[in-house]
């Protein structure tokens, strides 16, 4: 009993605290824009530098994260805001659609 709560406790530790995102314009009419988490690094020092080599290669917008905090952004952290409000308002009018279709089937 005791090996199967130390297995569990085990697997939920965070193994790899620091992630990469990488930003996802809307694509379509209907496309949503988003961020897709592409990498994960165990140290500070290997996610910035892949990041870097990510955004230096393709020109994308980046972002590093560790625990829900923006550690570092490419090209620059006005530009991480203004794609986190593209998402923020995107989200919005689904929901407000979503609102709109529950009234009418009332």
């Amino acid at each position: 009993m005791q090996t199967a709560a130390i297995g569990t406790f085990i697997l939920s530790m965070v193994t790899h605290p620091y992630s990469i995102y990488i930003w996802h314009a809307a694509h379509g009419v209907r496309g949503q824009p988003s961020w897709y988490e592409s990498l994960q690094a165990y140290t500070e020092d290997d996610a910035l530098y892949t990041a870097n080599l990510i955004h230096m290669d393709s020109n994308a917008v980046i972002k590093v994260v560790r625990f829900g905090l923006n550690l570092a952004c490419f090209p620059d952290a006005h530009t991480v805001e203004l794609c986190e409000r593209q998402f923020a308002q995107q989200q919005k009018r689904i929901l407000e659609q979503e609102a709109r279709w529950n009234e009418t089937q009332r």
